[in-house]
């Protein structure tokens, strides 16, 4: 008879079914602690490297975010780097700045300078006295022919100046200016001072006929060349013109075969093609016109230059050269510093005053951005720091083109250059207040830099 709460399984010893059962469940419970135990330790690992995941994610943003702030900067950089004239037609970048302020910061700016001034700047004592040597024949040329033919047209001979007879030329020394004395009868004519009348021309001067009581018009030989009252230096520049294609034209300048005689802004110039061989590409001789009156503060010396030249920036001196327009200022005469401006640069005292010059225009010559300023507005600028600084030592060198560059930065950021002796006279009335405002904005950052002055001169 079958016992209801049991049976045998074939082969087997007798197990009851609910130790069977305790064991299976057991054995999953087993199964299901390992599970957790395993989850519970990927947990805990998970969570400690949670905060290293988490530094190295903050470290990996705040690297994108200093890309791309590096990004921002060197963009900002290379805008205000970018170098647009008044036109925007052209541009500058100093993309590789960084690499040449490396090399250079290394070494002292004075050993800097004095490379700089030997590779860039000096001229060869050769060129020198070669190029002097052919302006000197031309103004003796020109001296032969009028004298030839008009007897009491000059005071004196016609006679060069320039850098190269200043001592502050640059590399080469191809541009010379031949100054004519005309010969005026002092007691025919009268300066006036332009500041003092209705033009407003500081610097500037009229040169008036008088006394045409007593010497009645056309008793000078000058009278053909009056507008109104007053002698005109365009007309003449236009004689002189003349004077200039007749002795060119008839061999009096060693028959050279290549030569331009050009009048342009009320400029008239003469340029020779490869003056002597070997030295260099071509010489330019500037003819302006030159008077010596009694004034009532001493002697005067005018020059034919016309307003506006020394003012003007070199981007529109170039876009009138082609153009000629009635000018109201057309009778003006300029009234010359040249010795005053030698006598501020001499460095009798073993000084560097003429280095510092010579370099600067350099400088000013081989950085884009501040190539519009003329060679007489950074002469200048270096006129205006003589007057203030007494130590020009060689040993001071340094200091004292930082002390240039800043005044520079100084009259850029004015928006004003006065002239040295006229003061009344602004040098940056031809530019455009945009343009200063690029110059000056480069140059501040270059000041600013660390070893941005050393980038300069390499």
């Amino acid at each position: 008879m079958a016992s209801g709460g049991g049976g045998r399984r074939p082969g087997g010893a007798d197990t009851p079914w609910w130790v069977t059962g305790i064991k299976v469940v057991a054995g999953i419970g087993a199964v299901a602690l390992g599970a957790y135990a395993a989850a519970r330790a990927a947990e805990e690992a998970l969570r400690e490297e949670e905060p290293m995941t988490s530094t190295q994610s903050a470290a990996s943003c705040s690297d994108d975010k200093a890309c791309k702030s590096d990004s921002s900067d060197s963009d900002n950089n290379a805008d205000d780097d970018q170098w647009v004239d008044i036109n925007d037609d052209d541009e500058y970048s100093d993309s590789s700045d960084d690499v040449r302020q490396s090399s250079a910061g290394e070494r002292p700016l004075v050993e800097l300078l004095e490379e700089y001034y030997q590779d860039k700047v000096q001229a060869p004592d050769e060129e020198i006295t070669a190029m002097k040597a052919v302006a000197e024949q031309v103004a003796q040329n020109i001296t032969e022919y009028v004298r030839g033919r008009h007897a009491n047209i000059l005071q004196r001979d016609v006679f060069v100046a320039g850098s190269a007879y200043d001592g502050t030329t640059v590399k080469h020394p191809n541009m010379f200016v031949l100054l004519v004395p005309l010969n005026l009868e002092a007691n025919m004519w009268k300066i006036v001072n332009a500041k003092d009348t209705v033009l407003k021309a500081p610097g500037y001067a009229l040169v008036h006929r008088a006394n045409t009581d007593f010497y009645r018009p056309g008793s000078s030989i000058w009278d053909r060349f009056l507008v109104g009252t007053y002698l005109n230096s365009d007309l003449i520049q236009r004689l002189l013109e003349d004077v200039l294609n007749k002795v060119t034209n008839r061999g009096f300048t060693f028959a050279y075969q290549d030569y331009y005689v050009t009048s342009s802004d009320k400029a008239l110039t003469l340029e020779l093609i490869h003056p002597v061989g070997g030295l260099v590409d071509h010489l330019t001789l500037q003819v302006v016109p030159c008077i010596t009156l009694e004034g009532s503060n001493g002697t005067v010396c005018l020059e034919g230059i016309p307003h506006g030249c020394l003012s003007e920036s070199a981007e529109r001196r170039a876009r009138k050269a082609d153009t000629y327009e009635r000018d109201p200022y057309e009778n003006l005469w300029y009234q010359s510093t040249r010795t005053k401006e030698a006598e501020m640069l001499q460095d009798e005292d073993g000084g560097c005053r003429k280095k510092c010059l010579q370099i600067l225009k350099a400088v000013c010559h081989n950085q884009p951005p501040l190539s519009s300023l003329s060679e007489f507005h950074v002469k200048t600028v270096c006129l205006h720091l003589c007057e203030e600084e007494s130590e020009w030592e060689d040993v001071m060198m340094a200091e004292r083109f930082l002390d240039v560059l800043k005044t520079l930065e100084q009259f850029l950021d004015d928006k004003k250059l006065p002239h040295v002796v006229h003061k009344e006279m602004d040098l940056f009335e031809g530019f455009a207040s945009r343009q200063l405002g690029k110059m000056n904005t480069w140059l501040q950052k270059r000041l600013k830099q660390p070893n941005g002055v050393h980038a300069l001169l390499i």
